[in-house]
């Protein structure tokens, strides 16, 4: 548990951190892209890295709320999927698509999508981490 309350939560709070930060600084200065899509691979991993502590958390014997933090935890993964989804506007995307009401982007238009989408996300990680480590905390 020492663990996870030491290094693996604050790992996620960095990482929120930067992704809202980058985000933000997506928003006002759309070269600063680049860096958003660095830090996509980076959150990822964080996130990977607190699944497998929390999943092991719970399978080792921690007797808290298996369905309430599980469901934390797939709402965090399932956060993942919103980063970068300017990439769906995109002319090869809008290409794939038959509907001809499908709005195309311009790579403007992209970064800006992607810079808030990253600001939600990153508070919605942030959120979701200290909600799974109040009933990890509660359970020890």
């Amino acid at each position: 548990m020492e663990l996870y309350t030491g290094v693996i939560h604050p790992l996620v709070l960095v990482v929120s951190a930067l992704l809202a930060l980058t985000g933000i600084a997506t928003l006002l200065w759309a070269p600063a892209h680049r860096a958003l899509k660095v830090l996509v691979p980076v959150t990822y991993a964080a996130v990977a890295v607190h699944t497998v502590a929390v999943a092991a958390l719970l399978f080792t014997g921690l007797d808290a709320d298996l369905i309430l933090t599980l469901g934390y935890v797939i709402a965090s993964v399932a956060l993942l999927a919103l980063l970068g989804i300017g990439r769906l506007g995109t002319p090869e995307a809008a290409s794939a698509d038959p509907d001809p009401n499908r709005p195309v982007l311009t790579q403007v238009q992209i970064t800006r999508v992607d810079g808030a989408a990253a600001v939600i996300v990153a508070v919605a990680l942030a959120v979701v981490a200290w909600r799974v480590l109040v009933i990890l905390v509660g359970a020890a």
